[in-house]
């Protein structure tokens, strides 16, 4: 199992200034066997009261935990089952990736583009050595709130390649696709991603596509006329390098472009950060960095400064 702590000195630059020690989050799992072919999988999350009510306004700082995943895994001789509130397979292989989940969450994850766990089941399956798919049928409201209407969402991912980078050197490149019907349109989800890994150096990098079905946005001309109504899509490119200078010492750097192409609002956002991990031992990781994030016209920038911790055991 392994549990990842943030907490420290954080630091903000730019709107907000000032100085504290946070913790914001932290995240416990692990997994067994039961019998041969049968694996359980638990992680708990302990996060921010904002962030479990989709609010960013800092006022409500608590900690709550809840259940993120409970999932069941059935090895069979064509393939894999997972039933319960399984893990989705829309971003396992990008985090991977990226690699540092304890510092930061991965692009769709930290924009919001999809759930990481839902409730429902699932279908995976290796064709060839390198080469694996993935489907799944979800409630699609996510882990945090039950069943609230009709319909369902599926999603389905194949990757070719080595699917955990961080373990192991090779290369990767796959697609995502989910969709899930509403009232009016469905809502689609697209990403393409790619990574490579070997002599010392990991690279990842993803682009996401999301159109949304229902919310439509009034598109207004540099003059200010109305034009078309047309539907909302917003795109995130996420790429991030790392390299080993020593066996305990790595430097990393990841840079995310948010689009969700209101001209109007301008709503996007570029965001970067860099920092160093410390590999210690009884595997204690410890990582200080920074992180600034730009509004996509440019009149507002925040810099923070952080320091995030992971313990394995």
């Amino acid at each position: 199992g392994s549990s990842s702590i943030l907490v420290g000195p954080t630091g903000t630059t730019g709107t907000t200034n000032g100085t504290a020690y946070t913790t914001t989050g932290m995240v416990i799992g692990g997994s067994g066997y039961i019998g041969s072919r049968l694996q359980e999988s638990l992680d708990v999350d302990v996060i921010d009261t904002n962030w479990f009510n989709d609010k960013n306004d800092g006022e409500d700082s608590r900690l709550v935990a809840f259940l993120k995943k409970a999932q069941f895994d059935y090895s069979t001789s064509y393939g894999k089952i997972s039933m319960g509130l399984i893990g989705m397979n829309i971003y396992n292989i990008q985090e991977k990736n990226w690699g540092y989940r304890f510092i930061e969450k991965s692009a769709i994850d930290k924009y919001r583009f999809s759930s990481t766990a839902d409730l429902g089941i699932g279908f995976s399956r290796s064709i060839t050595d390198q080469l694996n798919m993935s489907l799944q049928i979800v409630n699609g409201e996510g882990f945090k709130k039950p069943q609230s209407d009709k319909y369902h969402k599926i999603a389905f991912n194949s990757t070719y390649g080595e699917r955990n980078l961080v373990k192991n050197s090779g290369f990767n490149a796959g697609v995502v696709y989910t969709t899930e019907q509403t009232d009016n349109k469905p809502n689609i989800m697209t990403s393409l991603f790619g990574g490579f890994a070997g002599m010392g150096l990991r690279l990842g990098g993803q682009y996401n596509v999301v159109r949304d079905g229902q919310t439509k946005l009034v598109v207004i001309d540099s003059v200010g006329a109305i034009g078309a109504t047309v539907e909302l899509e917003s795109n995130i490119i996420s790429v991030s390098a790392n390299y080993a200078v020593r066996n305990n010492i790595d430097i990393f750097a990841r840079y995310d472009m948010v689009d969700d192409n209101d001209i109007t609002n301008k709503n996007g956002e570029n965001y970067l950060v860099t920092g160093i991990v410390l590999t210690c031992n009884g595997g204690i990781s410890v990582a200080p960095n920074v992180r600034i994030t730009t509004s996509e016209d440019e009149t507002d920038s925040v810099t923070e400064y952080k320091i995030n911790f992971q313990f394995k055991f």
